[in-house]
């Protein structure tokens, strides 16, 4: 099959086929096989007992119409009938009854024919069992009892006549469509169940596939040309050919940036060497060495940054993991960070720190932390402070970082993480910065399975908060 219009016309016609099939099977297996067999012995049973009580009950009745009684013949009739869970009528000779209640369909036939046989007669319809049984009273008088109880199934008592039409229609359609109704229903849920699973088998495939490219595992791959042959195999096709070329492309850029990378590294330290030899040389120069100098930290800053960055993005959490003690590691980044505040006019404030601990690369949380805080330092006011805080909960632990500084544009909240990005005025490239801090932040938090979000404070200042998993 080469499409999937061809394959669930297929299935529907097999579906259909099985079902009609099955239909006719189980039909004739009701009616001719031992299930048939079974509800005729049962159908005469019943007939039988329906007999014998009116006998009975017929014979009562007689007696207690010969004392003329008519009100307690109504009521035993009645009561009687709800006994056996059948419809009682006892008919005099003028066709009248004692009671309101009706005779049942066909029943007249039936009674003319028991008054002429003077016997017991009975009839099947669809839906009921009848039996007529002649009485004789004292003076000669031919009544005649009529009882009727539903067939294999016996039926609520009768109340009334909207009850008996319900319960008439009710059983009729149970023996006419009750059986083929549920024999399709069953196959067509079956046949309809394994379509499903056959069509959401290789989406469910292709699904974690995405998932694991959308986590930086650009190899993953989805297998099913070898097994369909349909529209599914072609979109697998598309899409291993896509992520192939993905996963070259990214590569191709990642080993450009760290060939450039690499490459600037040995103009940087040759310019450094002359930088020092012109010192020597020229002092009166020394305004415009160290502006070289400092450009070339900046310079050499960057292509760190880079390096770093492009390692974070091209793992798929593969780091080795080891015991971290975010509580100390935050204490040591904030004492040495604290050194360059000072001098500033700026420090940290730690408002509260819980004991934390949790499995991870020290090296790319502590980056992390660092260049969270540091973010902070360069652009909060001078003679303010960064308060971090710390919150523990079941499952994960919640990390804080606000500085008071002029905040961030709420349509650039979500693009400050991105690298090389920055926001107009003060976050300028005159604040200092590589422009890739926040980015690395980002990817080392996500390595970890947290999430790093950025908000604005109400008071003023921008408000960072860092969510990692204690599992």
């Amino acid at each position: 099959m080469r499409s999937l219009f061809c394959k669930l016309f297929m299935s529907f016609l097999l579906i259909t086929l099985l079902a009609s099939f099955t239909t006719v099977m189980i039909s004739y297996w009701a009616q001719v096989g031992p299930y048939g067999e079974l509800k005729k012995r049962v159908e005469h049973n019943q007939i039988q007992s329906l007999t014998h009580s009116l006998s009975v009950i017929g014979l009562a009745a007689v007696k207690i119409l010969e004392i003329g009684d008519k009100e307690a013949l109504i009521a035993y009739l009645q009561e009687v009938g709800k006994q056996h869970h059948s419809r009682i009528v006892l008919l005099q000779e003028d066709n009248s009854t004692f009671s309101d209640h009706k005779l049942p369909p066909n029943a007249a036939d039936l009674v003319v024919s028991s008054r002429k046989s003077h016997d017991i007669q009975y009839n099947l319809s669809e839906t009921e069992i009848i039996v007529a049984i002649p009485l004789f009273s004292k003076n000669r008088q031919i009544m005649t009892l009529i009882g009727s109880t539903a067939r294999i199934v016996r039926p609520r008592v009768f109340i009334d006549n909207k009850q008996e039409k319900v319960w008439h229609r009710l059983l009729f359609f149970r023996q006419r469509f009750g059986l083929p109704v549920i024999v399709i229903v069953s196959v067509a849920a079956a046949g309809c169940y394994l379509l499903a699973r056959s069509l959401t088998a290789p989406i469910r495939d292709l699904r974690k596939a995405t998932q694991r490219m959308s986590k930086g595992d650009f190899s993953a791959r989805v297998d099913l040309c070898n097994r369909r042959r349909d529209e599914i195999a072609d979109l697998s096709r598309d899409f291993n050919m896509m992520a192939e070329r993905t996963q070259s492309l990214i590569q191709s850029q990642k080993r450009l940036l760290r060939d450039v990378s690499h490459e600037l590294r040995s103009p940087l330290t040759r310019q450094n060497l002359a930088v020092e030899l012109a010192r020597q040389r020229f002092s009166d120069a020394e305004p415009y060495l160290a502006r070289i100098e400092k450009e070339s930290g900046r310079l050499s800053e960057l292509i760190d940054q880079l390096l770093i960055l492009t390692r974070l993005e091209g793992s798929v959490d593969n780091t080795p993991k080891e015991l971290v003690h975010l509580h100390e590691l935050l204490n040591d980044i904030v004492r040495d960070a604290n050194f360059e505040a000072a001098s500033r006019d700026r420090r940290i404030e730690i408002q509260n720190l819980n004991e934390i601990t949790m499995f991870g690369s020290m090296e790319m949380l502590g980056r992390a932390l660092e260049n969270v805080i540091r973010n902070g330092l360069r652009y909060t006011t001078a003679g303010s402070a960064v308060e971090i805080s710390t919150s523990k909960g079941k499952d994960s632990a919640t990390i804080i970082v606000r500085d008071h500084g002029p905040g961030v544009p709420q349509k650039y909240l979500e693009h400050i993480f991105k690298p090389f990005f920055r926001v107009a005025e003060s976050r300028g490239r005159d604040s200092g910065g590589t422009g890739i801090g926040l980015a690395i932040a980002k990817q080392a938090i996500l390595m970890h399975g947290g999430g790093i979000v950025a908000r604005n404070a109400e008071e003023g200042g921008l408000i960072i908060e860092i969510h990692l998993p204690l599992s």
